[in-house]
């Protein structure tokens, strides 16, 4: 855990660490001797992102260039606010993630304590980290220590024992109001009492009433314990690969010994070497000098393996190290007793767990063989100059066994068989193209001789070919194989986009065969697919389970990211067509459009007909065309999406034949 207790900068303890907006921690001194100045001309470029567009991204993804954050204390958990501030005066590129941050006037100085951190470090780091001013006693005299309390009458903080000592329970201070001391808010001055789970921030009453009224809020105390429940979970999956990582780094040891073995053998030359010497006695000075060359071949193979299996050795053990020291640390952030200082990082925590445990999953690959080298002497007085290892020699082309190959749905199962002897191998390159005729891209690098690709495209041709390679490079392709995906795209609702149990207030219930859904409250809920689609014709219909003349539902498509809590179309990754009883309209962010008379009641069906191949959208009502074409130019890949409110209750229908009238319409011809 000591990896995570030092600044990555000074490589001491961390004193007065504070918080960055990535996610990561710095010491205040630190941070303020990396931050610099912004001249005039990069502020424009600097401050005038898309604020909107921000918003939508945690400050923690990989995929941000940059975040812009103001200095207040405390101030952010989540995505940047646009009224935080209009100038960016300095700037911090972060050591760890390479993210650049930009601060107002305060700079480092104002970046917010990390408080999780100095607990930790004092605890077991055996160094007393002094408090920012605004945190420190004011009665103490030499080393400053954290305040517990402030009076609020004299307007003074005191350490526990300054507390005792100048501020006494009796007497004429008995009458003066102590406030306990944690996380408060920057801007009202109060203890947080609530959680913004809009913008991942604690915040207070006022807070409350004054900007997040709207946002979606729980008690501080249920916030701090969810997010302690997703980081204990996290760190048991992150637990359980560090275990796999240990018992990775043992087989890799022992490989390692059978190399050691292997050395001996060839250093003492008992099998190898009496049949380089039997071959050699038969031929010229020539076969001679080829037998010493032989000889250094088989060591310098045998000492590169040793020294790539130290390698593989060394890195998984330092991947270790680290998962250890990050699952130390978390386990006692958990123990973080101040809510508000646990929320102000859990979420943090939870990612970087996650990131890691994923990390040491990827990273447990099979230690190779040690190298069998077995010399060929039949041709030896004739071809005396050639005389090699067979691994030395590249292996043949892999035959593809066609009869285990097949396709189902958006997968494929790919089958072939190895060259023939007596060439190594050591494993195989599988490759496959994007489904419409592009250039080939490797999907699979490894020993077995079966491979399963799933996510690819409906209604799509791939093309497979495979190679093998040993020590001396690869070989020729195989013949190359051609797989049919289903033309039919089967999905359900994705189970993320509903809640537990009988659901709760506001949320969607997804039925256990993940095709129905119906909504909880009146605010409208997004449910998604379980799967997009990017490529092809498709039609699906939902059936009107249950609706009342009250409800808003609409049923389109949408991206991945689309606004949960609003009504499908809303914004502008949402593509949907609102329906009552009886009308609809066309809905794209925000904009309504080619209303049409016709409704739906109980037992009605909503037909989408998406077209990748022309990028339209068409809807259907009881299988009859509800309007013309919806939308055009849809590229990419899209989700089909329902949002619902209270009274409204579907079933999907997916993997339809689309009905010939819109065929006829819109000049489409199935195969």
């Amino acid at each position: 855990m000591e990896e995570e207790l030092r600044c990555f900068i000074c490589k001491e303890f961390y004193r007065e660490p504070v918080l960055m907006p990535c996610g990561h921690a710095l010491c205040r001194a630190c941070a303020v001797g990396l931050q610099t100045h912004v001249h005039e001309n990069d502020n424009a470029s600097a401050v005038s992102h898309d604020f909107q567009e921000a918003d939508k991204a945690s400050v923690s993804s990989e995929t941000d260039s940059g975040v812009v954050c103001g200095s207040r204390p405390n101030s952010y958990a989540g995505t940047p606010a646009t009224s935080t501030y209009t100038t960016a005066t300095f700037s911090i590129i972060c050591p760890f993630c390479n993210k650049q941050v930009y601060l107002d006037d305060s700079g480092a100085e104002g970046l917010p304590p990390f408080r999780v951190m100095r607990t930790i470090v004092e605890r077991f780091g055996g160094v007393s980290v002094a408090p920012p001013a605004e945190e420190a006693c004011q009665m103490c005299e030499g080393e400053r220590r954290a305040a517990v309390v402030r009076c609020e009458q004299c307007s003074v903080r005191y350490c526990a024992g300054c507390r005792d000592a100048w501020h006494p329970t009796r007497g004429p201070l008995a009458q003066h109001e102590l406030r306990a001391l944690g996380t408060t808010c920057t801007d009202h001055g109060c203890t947080p009492v609530l959680f913004c789970n809009t913008c991942l921030l604690p915040i207070c009453q006022r807070c409350l009433a004054e900007r997040h009224a709207s946002h979606e809020t729980q008690h501080l105390s249920s916030a701090a314990r969810l997010h302690k429940t997703e980081l204990s979970q996290t760190l048991h999956q992150l637990s359980e690969e560090a275990k796999a990582m240990t018992e990775y780094i043992q087989l890799v040891k022992s490989s390692g010994d059978k190399i050691n073995v292997y050395k001996k053998n060839i250093e003492s030359c008992e099998e190898l070497e009496n049949q380089i010497d039997q071959a050699c006695a038969e031929v010229t000075r020539a076969v001679e000098r080829r037998r010493d060359e032989l000889i250094r071949a088989a060591r310098n193979t045998r000492s590169q393996a040793v020294a790539g299996m130290r390698v593989m050795t060394s890195q998984a053990a330092q991947k270790l190290r680290e998962a250890t020291a990050l699952l130390h640390f978390s386990i006692e952030a958990l123990k973080e007793s101040d809510h508000a200082a646990f929320l102000q990082v859990g979420k943090i925590l939870s990612v970087r767990a996650r990131d890691t445990a994923s990390n040491l999953r990827s990273s447990l690959e099979t230690p190779p063989a040690p190298p069998a080298l077995t010399l060929d002497i039949e041709p030896v007085l004739r071809t005396v100059n050639t005389m090699n290892f067979i691994e030395c020699i590249p292996p043949g082309a892999p035959e593809m066994a066609v009869e285990a190959c097949a396709a189902r749905g958006c997968s494929c199962t790919l089958a072939w068989r190895a060259p023939a002897a007596p060439r190594a191998v050591r494993g195989y390159v599988l490759e496959l193209d994007d489904g419409l005729g592009g250039p080939f891209r490797e999907v699979y690098c490894g020993r077995e001789t079966v491979c399963t690709i799933d996510g690819l495209h409906y209604a799509s041709l791939y093309s497979a070919r495979v190679k093998a390679f040993n020590g001396a490079g690869e070989g020729p392709y195989s013949e190359v194989i051609g797989l049919q995906t289903s033309p039919v795209a089967w999905f359900t609702w994705d189970a993320r986009c509903g809640v537990g149990g009988v659901g709760g207030e506001g949320g969607l219930v997804i039925g256990s065969e993940g095709l129905s859904a119906r909504a909880a409250g009146w605010q409208p809920r997004v449910a998604l697919a379980d799967q997009p689609l990017a490529r092809g014709l498709h039609y699906w219909r939902l059936r009107i389970d249950h609706y009342d003349g009250d409800a808003d539902p609409a049923f389109g498509v949408a991206r991945a990211d689309v606004a949960r809590d609003k009504m499908l179309g809303s914004d502008a990754l949402g593509w949907a067509m609102y329906i009552d009883g009886s009308r609809s309209w066309f809905v794209h962010g925000g904009a309504h459009g080619g209303r049409a008379a016709g409704g739906i009641a109980h037992g009605s069906t909503v037909g989408v007909l998406l077209d990748l191949t022309r990028g339209t959208l068409r809807f259907t009502v009881d299988d009859r065309p509800q309007g013309d074409i919806a939308f055009t130019g849809l590229r990419g890949a899209f989700y089909p999406a329902v949002s619902l409110n209270r009274g409204v209750g579907v079933t999907l229908q997916p993997g339809l034949p689309p009905p010939p009238d819109l065929l006829d319409i819109a000049g489409i011809s199935i195969q």
